[in-house]
């Protein structure tokens, strides 16, 4: 069975593809631990505002509620643009969010692989399985793909038929 791998990203929110970069929206929340410091987390890929599915009907849509989530744990909600996050100046922001410490690096680490290496958003979910069925062998360990399993990846699942539900 042929499927089809889109291009774009995977709303964390709702589940459904991003297109455009400018139709892509980084946020987390801020807020301090027990100790007072300042802690960040919540890091997510959603739909910028009234541009995702359900616009009409939700005032937020797709990015956090920042009333609710201050109300929650009085986190404040941050954010920033797709654009920011991507390219060489992208790369130095994500790296030095990892250096600040303040947020869960694996999180970073996750942004940065699906904004920054391609094919890398489309091929992650169906890593899994692929690997499951000898189609790659990970030369260096779960999560971190090189280019050439990710494209062989990618042809296996246009040819061969991984489950078409977790395309990206």
């Amino acid at each position: 069975m042929r499927m089809k791998v889109s291009v774009g990203w995977r709303c964390s929110a709702c589940g459904e593809l991003i297109t455009r970069i400018e139709d892509g929206w980084v946020e987390w929340l801020a807020g301090e631990d027990v100790d007072g410091v300042t802690a960040l987390k919540g890091l997510r890929l959603v739909h910028r505002l009234g541009t995702g599915p359900g616009t009409k009907s939700k005032s937020y849509a797709c990015q956090y509620d920042s009333l609710r989530e201050f109300r929650t744990d009085r986190s404040i909600v941050e954010g920033l643009s797709l654009e920011r996050f991507m390219g060489p100046d992208g790369l130095m922001l994500l790296l030095s969010l990892i250096a600040c410490r303040e947020m869960a690096e694996e999180d970073v680490m996750e942004l940065a692989k699906r904004v920054q290496i391609p094919g890398y958003e489309q091929a992650r979910d169906l890593f899994p399985e692929a690997i499951a069925e000898g189609v790659v062998e990970p030369s260096i360990g779960k999560g971190y793909y090189l280019q050439g399993e990710i494209q062989t990846l990618l042809r296996w699942a246009m040819t061969e038929g991984a489950s078409p539900n977790e395309a990206a």
